[in-house]
């Protein structure tokens, strides 16, 4: 029964149930202690059996009474799962790995062969297969190994009670025969045939074992160098780890200079924002708020102002200073509007900072050309026409038409004007509506294209003559995007370009011009920058390496592709040019590995590595209409909702935001920082947050941020990468201004609204960034403080770059990083499966990291500390912290394991292996709060506690360990499967609709079929409020039960919440009252489900006794059984949740009534009183027997198993819910019996009488059959020939 709770206040737990209680710590090192004595004991117990077997003594039985009376730590690990699986694996890894030593010592001096004299027939099979295995892998020692091992297992002692394969399945040679434990020889035989069996799975299981672990080892050890292997299992272990590694196949040294590059275009990106923030901010100065709402004329000073500034930004040559008459004229213009001496200031050194880095970007961009002096004179005279020339029709989109960017009447009268004369002078008059459908046509191309790419600065003027032909092939051109929009602008020239500007909306706006020229200037820069590197890399790898230099480390670009291939073994070599063509398109870049060969796969790492599953969504070159129409739906309706609902459920969700926040302590935590001095953390915490790129920063702290964004430290995090990609793939970055950051700024070019609209998403985005950032930037300054202190004390020497770099590689590979996600598990999100795909992969990666770099630590004596404290962080956000964390809720709350574990039997699916914390409020009812739900760490701590429930359960049926191993094996694959397998959200709530009959997975109900045909309108109401909620922002459910619980009005199904557990639930920590009533409604449901499918397992199926022909009544007895195993599991079920309702102090007067309202009252109290009513065919399902006898002619099974069913169902009537269920049809079939063994009639004996009438004229033999039939027919199927034709006596 539940705590009774003392009107004082809480009363404690009776001292002797807390005693009782073991923790998981005790019973794990109990097990251990437990499993070291059962080794002995299963050396003496192997020779008691051998002794029992020859004397039919009971020496076995006295010998396990001796080791238990004197193993006393066997029932303390009994008491957890966790114990009971340490005591398993020791005791079976003792015997195991000793034998599998001194046989594989033993092969050394001789054969094996003389060794392996195994008469056993399993033994000899698995022998066999271990033989094959050995001479695929070339391991001369295995196959003794492995026999040694499995005799080695033949020394356990509870082989009985750990269970084979065989006992999980119920059947094969391996399932284990049933002791008595009442010794004498029979017991005897049978232990050591199941001694037999459990041994010779090893023999099955050691081989695939040990491929597995050779090729982790292979891929760790070897990783840089072994997709040039020439062994089959590394090429085999390589494909699939480089599918899931973060460099995927491409060198190590590639990889880095890749994010090398990316790092300094970020900080470019940084570089370009802060001096547009500070013009930004300036100008805004200038015109008070109050002012600027009344003034209306502001708005158009200030477009002048960025005009003046625009202008100012390209006069004069760009590497040197603004020429002075500008910088008077604009000096006295920004004084004439009011400008500060100070704003002018910090306005003149944006626009000198912006000069600045677009020479130190063109010069990074012209390292490579030979006449380097030339091509600086063309960039400098001509770069300022394409820096300087920024469009609206490319800059202001939005899937909404209405937001989108519209050229103004006078814009589209001047550029129809300009046709006309254009095509007049040509000798070709156009009409109005000519005209106007050109100007249509090029403005709806150019809708459709992206920003121009290149650099444009070959500037063509097309001279098209005076013939006709000429100006039709030019207009052709232009409507038919030959000339695409982008190059209308570069092949116009004179006063008809700027008709063309003005269509295309020209932006004269400093911010637009340094942020746009500085990323396209800087994405060029920083391409050529890393082929330079990559380059001079290759020549130093090609210089130091020697004859014997292994394949792979002789570097990766050759002149020759033969000299390729021997360079790089085992690899498909190809022409590095076809996969960079799209990066050196203009004449003023030049590749650096032009004309070489390399591996596909390091070629394909360079080129564009975000063609997978591309296909899904973007129509290829040359697509039909209905390719195009295809990938349209797919992008529009697949994965746009899929993006608009992430963006919602992340940086739109303030509940999220405050779980980033609360949740990313574990990072820091995982890593040890917090064992560090105090005040070293805390100053840590302290310069992180003043480097935030949140609101107004310093120059020193964006200079800072800078340089971590080359060190990739920072503006990584996962899921907003997750995001930012998708809506990529969907085109919608531009309206929601997540690809766009700029556009939040201008406040000229956007109605108020989308101003605000687009300010807030850049804020929402910002600030989702920082909270990953915080952590991050800290853990990154402690790493440093640390690394400092120990190189410094053990005398090592060391520059500020080194510990720099050593300080960002560690907290790249231990703190998740969106740069490291795999180019495969990217490409999932193009999928209408998982959410937030990256995230759960980089869990798993980074804690790996953190486990792999404590131990290196570890081993070197000057990082010693530090791995030891890494690696006790790690232990601590792994199990001590989950573990601790709720047993201080267990005693704080007054809840014993049993309280706990009747809790569990009604939680939600998605909370059933996460780490509960249990509370009482005031009136003694127990909530929960779901710790795994807010805990980073839960992708990696959830497969184990999987495993360890499973194990548990089976504990409590009675279970052999094997089973609930393999059970939670199974399990633990499919949590960790579950974010990369499971509906997205919108994905979810659209099946529910439309797949799911209008039922969501938990069985709530959206619509029912009557309300479609009878109140369509409310069903589509409920379909669509459905689909709201999935894509509803601002963490509207939990804002809408915070308002509840603060008004006291209850929800839509009638639920009070609390206020305090509404706001546990902001930091990711929801309080959840726990109702055993209401749950018991969905419980009985399931009940009634499985009692229904229990009952199909009889009649329905492949397996169905009603189908597939003929059936014996031994089929029809082995189904019976098996339907009732089904049925009393279901009933165990049920049992436990009526038993856990009662634990928790629940009214059970109450849950009888949830069960008398569905007709099962006497169902309920059966159960209350432990007895099982097995399952017996109704008269409906004899009935079905009887007409199929009548129908095929064939004995009724049925009929036939009758007695023996009835005995059955007697036998299990006697079965208490507390025995497990074990039964065997051959228990109930005597060797007399003519069920036993029997499958099908004999075939009927031919009346001779009627042969004769039938031989003449056909080819049946004497037989009453024809040879074709005689030949293929089955016995039964000729006795139903037979009578067909008549011919049977």
């Amino acid at each position: 029964m539940a705590e009774i709770i003392d009107p004082e206040g809480f009363t404690s737990l009776r001292d002797e149930e807390i005693n009782s209680e073991t923790s998981a710590i005790a019973s794990a090192m109990a097990g251990i202690i437990s499993g070291v004595i059962k080794v002995p004991e299963g050396v003496v117990s192997l020779g008691a059996e051998l002794i029992d077997l020859g004397f039919d003594t009971n020496t076995a039985v006295e010998v396990e009474k001796f080791f238990d009376k004197y193993n006393v730590f066997e029932e303390v690990a009994d008491d957890t799962a966790i114990g009971r699986l340490t005591e398993g694996l020791v005791q079976i890894g003792i015997p195991g790995g000793i034998g599998f030593k001194l046989a594989s010592k033993a092969l050394k001096a001789k054969k094996a062969g003389n060794y392996m004299n195994i008469k056993g027939m399993n033994l000899q099979k698995a022998a066999k297969k271990a033989n094959d295995f050995n001479r695929t892998i070339g391991k001369k020692r295995f196959v003794a190994g492995v026999a040694g091992g499995a005799a080695g297992e033949a020394f356990v002692a509870d082989v009985e009670e750990l269970g084979t394969f065989g006992d999980v399945f119920e059947a094969g040679p391996t399932d284990l025969e049933e002791v008595t434990d009442e010794g004498g020889r029979e017991d005897a035989f049978k232990k050591l045939m199941n001694r037999t069996k459990f041994g010779s799975e090893s023999l099955l299981i050691t081989p695939f074992v040990y491929g597995v672990g050779k090729g982790l080892k292979a891929a760790a050890v070897r990783g840089k160098n072994i997709e040039f292997s020439n062994s089959t299992l590394d090429k085999y272990f390589n494909k699939v780890f480089s599918a899931l590694r973060a460099r995927g196949a491409k060198p190590q040294s590639v990889f880095e200079a890749k994010m090398a590059e990316k790092g300094s275009t970020m900080a470019d990106t940084n570089r370009a924002m802060e001096l547009v923030k500070v013009i930004d901010s300036e100008v805004d100065g200038m015109f008070p708020t109050i002012k600027s709402v009344l003034d209306k004329s502001s708005d158009k000073r200030k477009a002048e102002i960025y005009k003046q500034l625009n202008d100012v930004l390209f006069e004069g040559s760009l590497d040197k200073a603004i020429p002075s008459s500008a910088a008077t004229r604009m000096h006295k213009f920004l004084k004439d509007n009011n400008a500060t001496d100070e704003s002018i200031e910090k306005i003149f050194e944006a626009i000198g900072g912006a000069r600045e880095t677009f020479v130190d970007l063109i010069n990074t961009t012209s390292n490579a050309p030979k006449d380097l002096e030339t091509l600086k004179s063309l960039m400098g005279t001509r770069v300022k026409d394409y820096l300087g020339s920024t469009y609206r029709i490319f800059e202001d989109k939005s899937m909404l038409p209405f937001l989108s960017y519209t050229p103004t009447e006078e814009a589209i009268k001047g550029t129809k004007e300009y046709f006309k004369r254009y095509a007049k002078e040509n000798g070709r008059n156009l009409t109005d509506f000519q005209a106007q459908t050109m100007v249509d046509t090029v403005v709806k191309s150019a809708a459709k294209q992206k920003s121009p790419p290149g650099l444009p600065f070959k500037y063509v003027k097309d001279t098209v003559g005076d013939e006709g032909p000429q100006i039709d092939k030019f207009f052709k051109k232009v409507v038919t995007d030959e000339i695409k929009p982008e190059r209308l602008l570069a092949e116009t020239a004179g006063k008809d370009r700027k008709v063309i500007e003005e269509l295309f909306g020209k932006i004269e706006d400093p911010r637009f011009s340094i942020y746009n020229s500085m990323t396209k200037l800087s994405a060029i820069a920083r391409k050529n920058e890393l082929f330079e590197k990559l380059a001079k890399q290759d020549e130093a790898i090609k210089k130091a390496a020697k004859s014997t230099t292994p394949g792979g480390s002789r570097g990766f670009f050759f002149d020759d592709p033969l000299e390729a291939a021997e360079a790089l073994p085992n690899q498909e070599i190809v022409e590095l040019d076809k996969y960079l063509t799209h990066f050196f398109k203009d004449e003023f870049t030049i590749n650096p590995l032009a004309g070489k060969f390399t591996t596909k796969a390091i070629a394909e790492g360079l080129g564009d590595s975000s063609k997978t599953l591309k296909f899904l969504f973007e129509a290829r070159e040359g697509a039909t209409g209905v390719e195009k129409g295809l990938t349209w739906g797919y992008r529009n309706l697949v994965l746009f909702p899929k993006a608009a609902s992430q963006v919602a459920k992340t940086i739109l969700a303030p509940v999220t935001h405050f779980r980033n926040l609360f949740s990313a302590t574990g990072f820091s935590a995982g890593n040890g920082i917090f064992f560090e001095n105090p005040a070293v953390v805390g100053k840590a915490f302290k310069d992180a947050f003043g480097k935030l790129q949140v609101g107004k920063r310093s120059a020193e702290a964006n200079e800072a941020y800078r340089e971590l964004l080359e060190l990739g430290v920072v503006n990584s995090q996962v899921q907003l990468g997750d995001v930012k990609n998708l809506l990529r793939d969907v085109r919608m970055g531009e309206n929601l201004n997540i690809a766009k950051p700029l556009e939040s700024m201008m406040k000229k070019l956007t109605s108020g609204t989308a101003r605000k609209t687009k300010q807030f998403m850049k804020g929402a985005e910002d600030l989702y960034t920082a909270e990953d950032d915080l952590f991050k930037i800290a853990n990154y300054a402690v790493e440093m403080h640390r690394l400092r202190g120990a190189y410094t004390n053990a005398g090592r020497k060391f520059t500020e770059r080194q510990l720099k770099e050593e300080a960002a590689d560690i907290v790249r590979n231990t703190v998740p990083n969106y740069a490291y996600v795999s180019d495969t598990v990217r490409a999932l999100r193009r999928l209408p499966l998982g959410t937030f795909m990256s995230f759960p992969s980089e869990i798993m990666r980074t804690t790996t990291n953190i486990a792999q770099r404590s131990i290196k630590e570890i081993k070197d004596p000057a990082l010693r500390s530090i791995g030891i404290k890494r690696l006790l962080g790690l232990t601590t956000v792994l199990g001590a912290a989950p573990y601790g964390i709720q047993k201080g809720f267990q005693g704080l709350y007054n809840v014993s394991n049993e309280e706990l574990s009747a809790l569990k039997q009604f939680l939600p699916e998605w909370s059933k292996n996460s780490t509960i914390l249990p509370i009482r409020d005031e009136d003694g009812d127990l909530k929960y709060v779901d710790f795994s739900h807010g805990n980073a760490y839960d992708t990696a701590i959830r497969p184990l506690q999987t495993l360890l429930n499973n194990i548990q359960a089976g504990m409590e049926d009675e279970d052999v360990l094997m089973k609930g191993v393999l059970k939670g094996m199974a399990e633990a694959a499919g949590e960790l499967a579950s974010p990369f397998i499971s509906e997205a959200i919108y994905t979810e709530a659209m099946l529910d609709i439309v797949a799911r009959g209008g039922k969501t997975r938990e069985g709530r109900q959206i619509y029912t079929d009557a309300q479609l045909k009878n109140e369509p309108g409310t069903a589509i109401k409920n379909m669509t409020d459905h689909l709201a909620k999935a894509m509803m922002p601002f963490s509207y459910p939990q804002i809408t039960r915070l308002y509840q619980s603060a008004a006291d009005k209850p929800s839509d199904r009638g639920e009070f919440f609390e206020l305090p557990d509404e706001l546990w639930g902001f930091a990711g920590y929801r309080v959840v009252p726990i109702d055993p009533v209401r749950s018991m409604g969905f419980k009985i449901s399931g009940y009634q489900r499985g009692t229904r499918e229990a009952r199909a397992l009889f009649t329905g199926g492949s397996e169905s006794v009603l189908k597939g022909g003929p059936k014996t009544a031994r089929e029809v007895i082995e189904r019976f059984i098996v339907a009732n195993k089904a049925k009393f599991n279901n009933d165990k079920e049920m049992l436990r949740n009526i038993t856990a309702a009662d634990t928790l102090g629940t009214d059970m007067d109450e849950i009888r009534n949830e069960f008398r309202e569905r007709q099962l009252i006497n169902t309920f109290n059966k159960l209350n009183n432990d007895i099982f009513t097995p399952y017996f065919p109704s008269e409906n399902i004899q009935r079905e027997f009887r007409q199929i006898e009548e129908r095929i002619g064939v004995e009724n099974p049925f009929e036939e198993a009758r007695d023996v069913l009835l005995e059955i169902q007697d036998d299990l009537r006697e079965l208490s819910f507390d025995d497990e269920f074990i039964l065997n049809v051959n228990d109930y079939l005597t060797p007399e019996s003519d069920l036993l063994g029997q499958m099908l009639p004999p075939t009927p004996d031919v009346n001779p009488a009627l042969m004769s009438q039938v031989m003449p004229s056909s080819n049946v033999m004497e037989t009453g059959l024809t040879p074709t039939e005689q030949a293929l027919l089955s016995d039964e199927e000729k006795g139903i020939k037979l009578r067909q034709r008549g011919m049977t006596t």
